[in-house]
Formats: C-alpha cells, structure tokens, sequence
C-alpha cells in the first residue's frame, strides 16, 4: 500500500539526501518561536569583524557589501546546526560605531555563529 504524501512534496529514496533535506527544513524552520535574538559580533582572533556569508543550506550568496566590523549588532533568527555549525539569519543590523539598524531582509545575510572561537555573543534583555 502506498503512503500518502502531502500534496507538493515528493519521496526521497536516498538515505543521505533525505537526512540533510529534512535538516535542512527544520533548520529552515528555525528555533520554533520565529522570535528574533541580538548578538554582538566580536571576532576571536585578530580580524576587524567579518564578512556576510550566505544561505548555508541553499548556496545562495549575501547581498551586503558592507560588512559587520567588531562591535556590531546583529538581529535575526537563529538556525541550529546546519553543516556543523549554528547560523544567524540577519533580519537587520547596526554597524559598531553608528546609531540606528539597517534592514537585513531579503539581502541573504547570515553569519556563523564561530569561526576560530566564538564569534556572535547574545545579548539578553
């Protein structure tokens, strides 16, 4: 007997693929809430901040050309490990140094949460 699939979706028969398109969906899906957190970009070692990168699961590359220098603050969504490591999805972002957030939306902005030490810190309040 065949399963019913929901309509617009399609069976995976490889194991693999299966695995990292229902992780990928749920990192899409995020933490649950859709609530936004703050962070503030602090590179570990001697960089000046760090540049976007972009969507993890999908390739599609970052829209920004200005890139958040240490001290910025960082808004969006949090995505639990996708390809090994946890992701932000900017939403916006105020540049270390300015006043005032700058819309991230639609512009594919995310940044990892590591990268040779801890590189977003929560802020909470």
């Amino acid at each position: 007997r065949a399963s019913q699939l929901p309509v617009g979706t399609e069976r995976i028969s490889d194991p693999v693929l299966a695995v990292h398109t229902i992780g990928s969906a749920m990192a899409s899906a995020g933490a649950g809430s859709g609530a936004t957190q703050l962070f503030e970009l602090r590179h570990p070692g001697s960089c000046t901040g760090m540049f976007w990168r972009g969507n993890p699961t999908t390739g599609a590359g970052a829209a920004g050309r200005d890139w958040p220098r240490n001290g910025s603050l960082l808004r969006g969504k949090v995505h639990k490990k996708i390809k090994g490591d946890d992701w932000l999805e900017v939403s916006e972002w105020q540049q270390a140094g300015t006043k005032g957030f700058v819309s991230g939306e639609g512009k594919n902005l995310w940044m990892p949460f590591s990268q040779g030490g801890t590189l977003l810190h929560e802020i909470k309040g």
